[in-house]
């Protein structure tokens, strides 16, 4: 979720709560490299792959030379060991040293929202003040439908 309009879809359609975290990593507080926080602001919405289904472990990620790899390995069917060992150490490297080649970058598709850094405060009235008024204005226009 990264506005406050899926938020009152979610809401709306019975959810007891909501999913935030690629909001929160392109935010100033989030503690991850620069380079990762610039590749989710530069990532389209189609920009995002999920690897480890063969496993039953999936994880979105940005598409790069690790996850393209990753998937390649997945197709022709290779083992846990495999996969692990291409994997090993991704995710410090794209946290710690913004490696956002071969390391895990890991990215819901809202990334194709998100454009620039934010306070997580500013981030979390947003999602509340927008998805209230959101709500607000569907409540109108059922009332109005009446």
């Amino acid at each position: 979720i990264a506005d406050g309009r899926q938020a009152a879809a979610a809401f709306a359609l019975g959810a007891c709560g909501i999913q935030v975290g690629t909001c929160l990593l392109a935010s100033e507080e989030c503690p991850i490299h620069p380079n990762y926080k610039q590749a989710i602001l530069k990532a389209k919405d189609t920009d995002t792959v999920v690897t480890g289904r063969s496993i039953g472990g999936p994880v979105r990620i940005l598409k790069n030379k690790m996850a393209r790899e990753y998937l390649a390995l997945e197709k022709r069917g290779a083992t846990l060991d495999e996969l692990e060992h291409l994997t090993l150490g991704g995710l410090r490297r794209a946290v710690l040293e913004g490696d956002v080649e071969t390391g895990s970058v890991m990215s819901g598709q809202v990334a194709g929202m998100l454009h620039e850094i934010r306070p997580v405060a500013e981030i979390f009235r947003d999602l509340y003040e927008s998805g209230i008024a959101r709500t607000k204005a569907t409540a109108a226009e059922w009332s109005d439908a009446e």
